[in-house]
């Protein structure tokens, strides 16, 4: 595939196109190219650059079909940025999952610095977090890490999360005793930490279907579970228990 992506770089056009993109002669638009040949321009166009690439696409279909194509080309998993999709009621759940795969593709932004974006034109111009806020708000949980469980629940409140009787989907917790159930944004399985006192004493992914675990893990990052926070405090919690204020 890479001696493919060069061949195309010779192509007068994507040549002339890989050379303003580098100049700094961007924004470009490119028309009359059916989707195969779109790929293969913006595949070309993000291997030859030194810089991110940014695609802004006309709906999310044609979004998520370059993004496809582009990993496939490229061999790199390029982020796909959806649009925002508003809520009126913070305990709404219907129109949650978008919101939970922008949190996630926001967090690779702010943290990975990924070669290639796709996105659309609406999910460029939605105000969203602030990436020092984010950045600040997402919490790394290790086997053996102490944390008061009031205090934890707390943080999850804090960055959006919803308290249930059982955890179903992305951006909920569950509370029993000394077992916490919790579903962050940017995994595929909801994690299940069980503490002895206010140490982490077992963590493991589970099946929502079951409610049974499925795999042992000693790690997890918890994301905030929305874009607009108004619980949050200005406060982040650390493993120790401390409060330290938001930069």
């Amino acid at each position: 595939m890479e001696e493919f992506l060069r061949q195309l770089e010779t192509i007068p056009e994507i040549k002339e196109l890989i050379r303003r993109a580098e100049e700094n002669g961007c924004p470009a638009a490119i028309t009359g190219l059916q989707p195969v040949q779109r790929a293969c321009t913006g595949a070309a166009v993000a291997h030859a650059l030194s810089r991110q690439a940014v695609f802004v696409c006309g709906d999310e279909r044609e979004a998520r079909q370059l993004a496809g194509d582009l990993r496939v080309l490229t061999g790199e998993d390029p982020v796909f940025l959806p649009a925002r999709e508003w809520r009126f009621r913070p305990d709404a759940l219907s129109s949650r999952d978008w919101e939970q795969r922008r949190m996630a593709a926001l967090w690779r932004l702010a943290k990975e610095h990924p070669r290639t974006l796709v996105t659309t034109s609406d999910a460029l111009i939605a105000h969203t977090i602030p990436r020092r806020l984010l950045l600040a708000l997402g919490l790394t949980l290790h086997m053996g890490d102490a944390f008061r469980l009031n205090d934890l629940t707390a943080h999850l409140m804090m960055c959006g999360y919803s308290r249930c009787d059982e955890v179903e989907g992305a951006g909920q917790f569950a509370l029993r005793g000394g077992i916490l159930d919790v579903f962050s944004p940017q995994m595929e399985q909801p994690v299940r930490l069980e503490f002895f006192g206010d140490e982490i004493d077992s963590m493991g992914l589970f099946d929502t279907g079951t409610q049974r675990r499925t795999e042992n893990i000693r790690e997890m990052l918890l994301l905030p579970a929305a874009e607009v926070l108004p619980r949050c405090t200005g406060f982040t919690l650390s493993p120790d228990g401390s409060h330290a204020l938001l930069p």
